[in-house]
């Protein structure tokens, strides 16, 4: 299980170190989708997920074998919502 969860509500720097994804919590509807990058410090490089825009609240996914990052997490926001990431 994840060690860390980590709300996000704008683009940012979710982990600055390498690691694991492990899934999501959505807290908040989803006005726009949340893309999450292997990333530091940037939207950029490999995705590791896309939640929908438009997911509600409630939903989780959380994964079986969690994703190796080998630079961090960074999540990009096309427009609003509140989702806790998982990860350690």
């Amino acid at each position: 299980m994840a060690e860390r969860k980590t709300a996000v509500s704008a683009d940012g720097v979710v982990q600055s170190k390498k690691g694991y994804y492990h899934g999501y919590v959505v807290t908040t509807t989803l006005g726009g989708a949340l893309t999450l990058y292997d990333n530091a410090s940037a939207a950029s490089g490999t995705v590791i997920d896309v939640i929908a825009s438009g997911t509600a609240a409630g939903v989780a996914r959380v994964l079986a074998t969690p994703i190796p990052v080998a630079n961090g997490i960074y999540a990009d926001w096309t427009t609003s919502g509140v989702a806790l990431i998982l990860h350690d």
